[in-house]
């Protein structure tokens, strides 16, 4: 959707959520956000080998199952780029 019509309350929860996982992503040190229990940096022990999509949620994964709801991650291209999702997770 056009951040035009996202609405004043929809784009402060938007920005609240935001701000958040920048601050963290600069805290940790790096881009990616991921959930703790999906971070294999995080996990006790530490698990390097985790099917854990490598610190990636959907980017590169088509068909493959989302790591929180398990529906296959969908694919398609918008002006010659390459678009991932969670048709439930990240339903329009």
């Amino acid at each position: 959707m056009p951040g035009r019509e996202l609405g004043r309350e929809r784009w402060e929860e938007l920005w609240s959520d935001l701000t958040a996982m920048l601050r963290d992503g600069e805290r940790r040190g790096r881009i990616e956000t991921l959930r703790p229990e999906h971070d294999p940096a995080l996990l006790a022990p530490p698990d390097r080998g985790s099917v854990c999509a490598s610190v990636v949620y959907t980017y590169r994964r088509a068909g493959q199952p989302c790591l929180v709801c398990g529906t296959p991650i969908a694919r398609t291209t918008h002006l010659a780029r390459n678009l991932f999702w969670c048709p439930t997770c990240q339903a329009g």
